[in-house]
């Protein structure tokens, strides 16, 4: 019995050495450190491909820090928001599908690593993060950009996807930890001690009509749409969109994909009173001459870690002033060429806001990636769009051709 029992220790010893796959079984996921869980973590062939979960912010909850006033508004200024979690036993995490939307913007990080920026409330991407086999951490850095007391909320829901193809939900609450005003250098890091930290405060239920924050749309589980866009002009544009002189500007938003995002497509709805040239990445996509049709477009085949949008755009009622304005909605997907996680597809909505560019003049390669639009100001706001007398096709426009004097583009 002895020879078998020591033959078998031997045959098993030597499985260990000169197989690399086969492990014993590892200690609790809480015990296990950066250096035994290096991040990225590479899914490669362990995952099944499946369907998008369809994020919703349904369940979860608009949470601050225990600053927020009597009369619902918060200090200005930057607070940092964490959550560790970590799998049940016998799961390993792939990756991370997760949705947010803040009042004002903040900034998603995973184990440390800047991930996506939002800067409005109103429509939600989608990111999807590779994991570490143990434990995780989601922070953000968000921001009530006002000068003085305002509200202030951010709310969260992902889906943790392990490699046997389950999940498990995430969703802001209490749970959550937050920083005072000074925050820490490091908060983002997974091996950050955030004991000493509040848990988050309660704010509202999701939707919050009571706030104006209604249903937030979010790319890669809603089709696009100009319901939460805005529509924007220059500075000089009447309050709430009153009539404006004949007249062209130029406008642009460039889009930082997730990290090591370089290849993309997007979903385009654009609207313009009373016409626009649109380019992405310096291509000439569409034009359209009539404000009361929106134009749809299908943009393959985009490359780089970045996506320029850029409008030419033009008010020609007259003779006198008359309403001008842009308009535009896109559900940016993209993916990392560098992995073969046929499902960790991230979607970025993009709507026009004050965070896009203008510029009154018009300079020679302004739809181009590379031009400079840091002296541009930033759009006005005018009005939620209003989608009355305006019809959105259901199918891809015709591109036609470049306005006169809007630029060929590649």
């Amino acid at each position: 019995m002895f020879k078998v029992v020591h033959s078998l220790l031997v045959a098993a010893a030597l499985l260990i050495a000169f197989n690399p796959s086969f492990t014993l079984a590892s200690p609790a996921y809480e015990k296990r450190t950066d250096a035994t869980c290096p991040y990225p973590y590479s899914i490669r062939s362990t995952l099944v491909s499946r369907q998008s979960s369809g994020l919703s912010f349904t369940g979860a909850q608009w949470i601050w820090t225990n600053e927020i006033g009597a009369n619902g508004n918060s200090p200005a200024g930057s607070r940092a928001f964490r959550k560790t979690f970590s799998p049940p036993d016998g799961k390993t995490p792939s990756h991370l599908t997760i949705a947010f939307s803040v009042d004002n913007s903040a900034t998603l990080f995973v184990n440390g690593e800047k991930i996506a920026h939002e800067g409005n409330w109103f429509a939600a991407g989608t990111y999807c993060v590779p994991l570490k086999p143990c434990t995780n951490v989601i922070a953000f850095n968000a921001t009530n950009e006002t000068n003085e007391p305002s509200y202030a909320a951010l709310i969260v829901s992902a889906d943790v996807t392990y490699t046997d193809g389950t999940t498990s939900h995430i969703v802001s609450d209490p749970s959550w930890r937050v920083s005072g005003p000074n925050i820490p250098a490091e908060f983002a890091q997974s091996s950050f001690d955030d004991s000493a930290w509040a848990t988050a405060t309660f704010e509202s239920a999701y939707p919050d009509t009571r706030s104006g924050h209604g249903p937030v749309p979010i790319a890669g589980s809603q089709a696009v749409s100009l319901t939460p866009s805005r529509t924007i002009w220059s500075a000089d544009a009447p309050d709430g969109g009153g009539s404006t002189q004949p007249e062209t500007r130029v406008f642009r938003r460039t889009v930082e994909l997730p990290p090591g995002h370089t290849n993309s497509s997007a979903q385009v709805l654009i609207e313009c009173d009373n016409e626009y040239s649109l380019y992405i990445n310096g291509r000439f996509i569409g034009t359209q001459g009539d404000w009361h049709n929106a134009g749809r477009y299908t943009v393959n085949n985009i490359q780089g870690s970045q996506v320029v949008i850029a409008v030419w755009a033009r008010n020609i009622d007259g003779p006198g002033p008359s309403f001008a304005g842009l308009s535009a909605a896109l559900q940016i997907t993209s993916t990392d060429p560098s992995t073969c996680s046929a499902d960790c597809e991230s979607h970025t909505y993009v709507v026009t806001d004050d965070q896009w560019k203008v510029s009154s003049s018009v300079p020679a390669g302004f739809e181009q990636p590379g031009f400079d639009d840091s002296n541009w100001s930033n759009a006005k706001l005018l009005r939620v769009f209003n989608g009355n007398s305006i019809t959105i096709p259901s199918q891809d426009s015709a591109p036609g051709s470049p306005l006169p004097g809007a630029p060929a583009g590649n």
